[in-house]
């Protein structure tokens, strides 16, 4: 039996937590337990007030976890390495894998997947190639969509602005709402986004390594991507053809990168969506975790 503690989390019914599943699905069977219980393994995130993971110094569980999902920098003070090393085992989240910064790098959109190991014929990569095939079959009734909430950043309007030059945008969300809501949940998007030719999707900030499940959202509903960030999204893991990278930073190429996607949109939608060692990168990543996961707890 192994005890888990969450302080700072999302909140989601524990049994239906990714990493209770993750665990049990790959260590053994869990137990939802209190801070005062000194847990086996306590997982932390930045959803809450700083004093709450200072205070796990005091917790005398074997294996402390910090897990961000989302850009650090937005949720200061959790963007202070220091201090999350002095207090956790194991740092994971998009930054590449260190473990002697005790780093590891366990991107956001894996949790958006109930996949917990890679297996070879039932995976997260088989599961979005086969929603990508059935869907970008469908006849397209939207040319253009943005589902976003806010563009903080101004990322998003500048891509809007250029790819409504050449057809309608439509905005189902709070940004730039002109037609009607659809539902919350990732289903309700998938099958919204079956609809849409062009996806503009970028990240809401950039940083080293930063990639969420918005791309691959994008492509699991069969659209083409317009997508911005730090860099081309998991270039080990998804084909460069498959999306259009829009580079804000150059109006000039971006501007010819979106017109060319708009002119030859079978160009993006040829071939398949993974490379050749996208199945190795994901079995690391699982692997890399449980390993860290286990050899902590058991210390």
């Amino acid at each position: 039996m192994i005890t888990l503690s969450y302080i700072n989390f999302w909140k989601q019914s524990f049994d239906t937590m990714y990493f209770t599943r993750f665990i049990e699905e790959n260590i053994g069977h869990v137990k939802q337990v209190s801070l005062e219980d000194n847990p086996d393994i306590l997982i932390a995130s930045c959803l809450g007030n700083i004093n709450n993971v200072i205070n796990i110094k005091n917790v005398k569980a074997k294996c402390k976890i910090f897990f961000y999902g989302e850009n650090l920098n937005l949720h200061p003070p959790y963007n202070n390495d220091k201090l999350l090393y002095d207090i956790f085992d194991l740092i994971v989240g998009y930054k590449y894998t260190d473990l002697s910064k005790k780093q590891i790098r366990f991107p956001l959109w894996l949790l958006y997947y109930e996949y917990y190991r890679y297996d070879e014929n039932d995976n997260i990569l088989t599961h979005l190639q086969n929603k990508y095939n059935e869907n970008i079959k469908k006849k397209k009734t939207i040319f253009s969509s943005i589902i976003a909430r806010h563009d903080r950043g101004g990322q998003r309007t500048i891509i809007c602005d250029e790819i409504s030059k050449y057809g309608e945008l439509m905005a189902p969300s709070t940004y730039r709402k002109n037609t009607a809501s659809i539902g919350k949940t990732s289903n309700d998007k998938i099958n919204y986004l079956s609809n849409v030719k062009y996806n503009v999707c970028p990240e809401n900030s950039v940083f080293e390594g930063y990639c969420t499940e918005k791309i691959f959202q994008a492509l699991e509903g069969g659209t083409i991507p317009l997508y911005w960030g730090t860099d081309l999204p998991e270039p080990e893991i998804i084909n460069k053809n498959k999306y259009c990278f829009c580079n804000i930073n150059n109006r000039e190429a971006m501007k010819k990168s979106i017109q060319n996607v708009v002119k030859n949109p079978e160009k993006y939608i040829e071939g398949e969506l993974f490379t050749k060692q996208a199945g190795e990168k994901i079995q690391l990543f699982y692997s890399t975790l449980l390993e860290n996961i286990t050899i902590s707890s058991q210390s």
